[in-house]
């Protein structure tokens, strides 16, 4: 039995006659009689009976149409659907994201979506190491992360660059750290710091960055969430460092500087595994090249 014998059993039920099904198929009455017999033989049964002024379904013929139309329809929804995945206009895609694209990343899959809504699209918010974790196991399609990459992981990975900036001091309007305007002024405050664990690129980069500067910093409190962080500084708690992508205009009660020089400097990428096929991964970086985002830079410093 094939999809072929099923779709004409399904066709002739609908007109009763030989020839009219046969055009309806595009094919030749013998031809049809042909796959009408070998559908027969398969099941065992009489579909029809054959007359001189049409046909009419057996008993047998009419309990199978309504299988046979299920099996039909299922067969073209398969068939539908594995050729937008082929094309990747549908299938399943598994993004990672990360703070430095946490307005970037959900803009684009808008736009992913808009395109191609047949697409599922699952994203998670992961730390680098989560993402090259996942990526490793198979359980993300592609991450965006901070550039660069440990060597390590480096030869199994393809990198798209898509943001840079420049890190930067917030600090509260009032208080000892209104006076701010440097990092260098900063050794004896206190600091309120995003935790290693949910951010260890920005916590080295700013172990790194104050050791330049002659001190490491004095942490009086870590925190897993940005909006928290904010709100300790405008409290005056401390000062905080963050890119400059993460500032926004419209946040009140604290100041922001922008830290000058290649040491300062952050990156951030798109990164997939080198040799993935899957067709909405293609697709995805088909939209990435077309936002031309390879040279895109977060915000010029001011």
């Amino acid at each position: 039995m094939s999809i072929e014998e099923l779709r004409s059993f399904v066709t002739l039920a609908g007109h009763l006659h030989f020839g009219r099904a046969a055009q309806a198929l595009h094919l030749s009455q013998p031809a049809l009689t042909k796959q009408i017999n070998r559908l027969e033989d398969a099941v065992g049964g009489r579909l029809l009976e054959r007359g001189k002024h049409g046909s009419k379904l057996t008993t047998f013929g009419e309990r199978l149409v309504p299988r046979a139309k299920e099996v039909v329809a299922s067969f073209d929804r398969l068939l539908t659907e594995a050729r937008q995945e082929a094309e990747g206009r549908g299938g399943r895609l598994n993004i990672g994201s990360g703070s430095y694209t946490l307005d970037f990343v959900p803009r684009l899959i808008v736009k992913l979506r808009t395109q191609e809504p047949r697409i599922e699209v699952s994203l998670r918010d992961l730390s680098t190491a989560e993402q090259l974790d996942s990526l490793q196991k198979g359980q993300l399609d592609l991450g965006f992360m901070r550039l660069p990459l440990p060597a390590t992981v480096a030869r199994e990975l393809s990198v798209l660059p898509v943001m840079s900036g420049q890190l930067a001091l917030v600090l509260p309007k009032e208080g000892a750290a209104s006076k701010v305007m440097k990092l260098g002024d900063c050794r004896d405050l206190p600091f309120v710091i995003l935790s290693r664990e949910r951010s260890r690129g920005l916590y080295e980069l700013t172990m790194k960055l104050c050791a330049q500067h002659g001190f490491h910093p004095r942490i009086v409190q870590e925190v897993s969430e940005l909006p928290t962080a904010l709100a300790l500084v405008r409290a005056g708690m401390g000062v905080l460092m963050i890119p400059d992508c993460f500032w926004r205009p419209h946040f009140t009660g604290a100041r922001v500087r922008i830290l000058p020089g290649r040491a300062a400097a952050w990156a951030a990428g798109a990164v997939w595994r080198r040799r993935d096929t899957n067709p909405a991964l293609l697709r995805f970086l088909k939209l990435l090249q077309t936002e031309n985002v390879g040279a895109a830079s977060s915000r010029d410093p001011k």
